[in-house]
């Protein structure tokens, strides 16, 4: 069973994939921190460095992006090796060329966007590449007459130019439905990509769960569940025609993520201690070079002998890393310190891992058990972890400890406001932390008050923990607790 819930009711607009009733990946829309991932630029060349075989690009937003050698065009991969070792970046791109890129990772505090000329624009039955060669197919399609009608459809739609993936969502799909969406996409990008200035956007995605749908495909869920009726509409309106999607709307008071239980997940998310069914424990620690998890036996001591606990122990904590990395999305380089075992049983507990990898739609590469037990493996950073969305350095600790960013909490105040929706409460009074209290007045409290027909009394409290609820009723009642209070 798989559920795509998707939270649109407040600003802080979030996307949560459950599978078999569990959180498996979270996508949350910061406002403050708006990904460019996908986003397709007209740019032009101000620097090429040969000694970093790379170009730097001004594509018209506020930092310039890094664009690598390999990332210049697309190369038959006969010829990509012999090129990237017997070429530098000059031979293949100039200072003031125009060029059309594609974001494929944000910037961070220390580095520009990085770009891709290798353009790929998403939908839901394939990936469209203007600068590819070749069509694809997913190793998920497994029909031989489905795969055969594919190869020979892309090679149609592509004949003059221009590559294709098709996705596991086009098998069973027409060819014209496949046909018409295609051109479309194409016209749209020729068509932008000839009329645009130099530095403009191209194409970018509409909404946040556009960008989201367009990634992970709807037609692979069993249900959608919306807290928007317009979303719904909308989304309804876009797939409907290709295939009945069950798109349900949430029309419940309590907020969409508190009934589906996500919001206690996310909580856990956060923490560095993650408890396995066994009672055997994973320890997450993130940090700026890379992401080390440590497995540990615990409570759990087995029923059997050493060889056997200390297998069972890790193969439970290989189930929970997969989902933990999926989930928090680390990336990057990942350690991941099992429990010492033998050589047979590491082989064990990597063959399980790589299973568990199959659900993970970014790119891992296991790069194998080191001497010291530890497996090596990387992830394709596509955007910020959750730690990084949720959390910023704790000021208390000197940086050694993290905690909830100071939006974080006044957007969970707004969601828990909302729950209050349509109730007979004239005021409510609300404690919160200073920096809490002041950002939420200043950003949330008057569209809040007009939305719920109430009055929103919220005051800075040093010994309060996020936020608390005092009280709720009439407003008489509620400046009687306040006058009583101070």
């Amino acid at each position: 069973m798989r559920q795509l819930i998707i939270n649109k009711k407040t600003k802080n607009e979030r996307i949560a994939l459950l599978e078999n009733g569990r959180l498996a990946e979270i996508w949350i829309n910061d406002q403050g921190k708006e990904t460019m991932v996908g986003n397709i630029y007209k740019g032009r060349v101000i620097r090429v460095l040969p000694g970093m075989e790379a170009a730097f690009v001004d594509f018209g937003e506020e930092r310039n992006g890094y664009l690598h050698r390999n990332d210049l065009v697309s190369l038959d991969s006969a010829n990509k090796g012999e090129i990237t070792e017997r070429r530098n970046v000059r031979h293949f791109i100039s200072q003031g060329e125009e060029v059309i890129v594609q974001v494929v990772k944000d910037s961070n505090e220390y580095k520009g966007p990085k770009l891709s000329m290798n353009i790929e624009i998403k939908c839901p039955f394939f990936i469209y590449q203007p600068f590819g060669r070749g069509i694809y197919l997913s190793k998920k399609i497994t029909s031989s007459n489905e795969r055969k009608r594919l190869e020979i459809l892309g090679k149609q739609l592509c004949s003059d130019n221009g590559g294709m993936i098709f996705r596991t969502a086009a098998e069973h799909v027409d060819n014209q439905n496949l046909a018409e969406l295609f051109y479309e996409l194409k016209e749209r990008f020729e068509r932008q990509a000839k009329s645009k200035q130099n530095p403009s956007l191209l194409l970018g995605y509409e909404s946040f769960v556009e960008q989201i749908i367009a990634e992970v495909s709807p037609f692979g869920f069993d249900e959608i569940v919306v807290d928007d009726a317009d979303t719904v509409t909308e989304l309804k309106k876009t797939f409907g025609k290709y295939e009945p999607i069950p798109i349900r709307f949430y029309s419940n008071r309590e907020n969409i993520f508190s009934y589906y239980a996500i919001e206690q997940e996310l909580e856990k998310a956060l923490k560095k201690v993650v408890w396995l069914k066994n009672g055997g424990f994973i320890v997450i620690e993130e940090t700026e070079a890379l992401n080390v998890i440590d497995v540990n036996t615990g409570k759990f001591s087995g029923k059997s002998a050493y060889r056997e606990t200390v297998f069972q122990t890790n193969e439970e904590a290989a189930k929970e890393i997969v989902r933990q990395i999926r989930l928090r999305n680390l990336s990057g380089i990942i350690l991941i310190d099992f429990i010492d075992m033998e050589e047979e049983d590491r082989g064990r507990i990597l063959k399980l891992f790589e299973r568990e990898l199959e659900k993970d739609r970014i790119h891992t590469k296991i790069i194998g058990f080191t001497e010291l037990n530890i497996l090596q493996l990387t992830r394709k950073k596509i955007r910020n972890s959750l730690s990084e969305l949720m959390l910023v350095p704790c000021p208390a600790c000197g940086g050694t400890g993290r905690r909830k960013s100071t939006e974080s909490v006044a957007l969970a105040l707004e969601r828990k406001l909302l729950e209050f929706s349509g109730s007979d409460h004239e005021a409510i009074l609300i404690e919160a932390e200073p920096d809490v209290c002041a950002f939420f007045q200043e950003r949330h409290i008057k569209q809040l008050e007009k939305a719920l027909n109430m009055k929103i009394f919220v005051l800075p409290a040093d010994d309060v923990h996020g936020f608390a609820i005092r009280q709720s009723g009439t407003e008489t009642e509620v400046v009687r607790r306040m006058t009583n209070m101070y």
